[in-house]
């Protein structure tokens, strides 16, 4: 039996389909760059230099417990010291996808430590110095803003759709 319509049921599905995708990757870019500003924020602090850091004992030592000194709150930032660690900084998104009524799509800043690689010692410590995962507390303190601008943006996208009608 011939279904009537179908063809603008299919038009409309792939008008909603590929502009809701396309519209999810600008959203996804928007993410992005909310993570990058954090993750740039918190590793370039330039309060304490590093002899003003050698003066006042080390603060990051792990002989002054857990969380280092209180030189600042929070204790995980980063003091920019030579500028390598965010030169190092890369960003981007992996284009949305939808397989299976399933959709991926996802933004990333990353840090190489092929080129820097003290960040490792920087985010999980060392045997000497407590552990500042700048990386993982700003992913933290963009996470709740970054949901709230997804779930608003794609939600007016998807309300706002106009489907070709007969």
């Amino acid at each position: 039996m011939p279904v009537i319509g179908s063809e603008t049921v299919a038009k409309n599905i792939a008008a909603f389909g590929g502009g809701f995708i396309k519209h999810i990757n600008k959203s996804m870019e928007k993410v992005r760059d909310m993570l990058d500003k954090e993750i740039t924020y918190n590793a370039s602090w330039q309060d304490h230099n590093l002899s003003y850091l050698r003066k006042i004992g080390y603060p990051y030592a792990k002989r002054h417990g857990p969380h280092g000194m209180e030189i600042h709150d929070p204790y995980w930032i980063v003091h920019k010291q030579s500028g390598e660690l965010l030169s190092a900084k890369r960003s981007g998104i992996e284009e949305g996808s939808m397989n299976f009524g399933v959709l991926k799509a996802k933004a990333f800043v990353a840090i190489d430590e092929n080129i820097v690689p003290h960040v490792l010692y920087v985010i999980w410590g060392t045997s000497k110095m407590i552990p500042r995962n700048f990386m993982t507390e700003s992913l933290n303190n963009v996470k709740g803003p970054a949901i709230k601008y997804l779930q608003d943006n794609l939600t007016d996208f998807v309300f706002k759709f106009k489907p070709v009608s007969q």
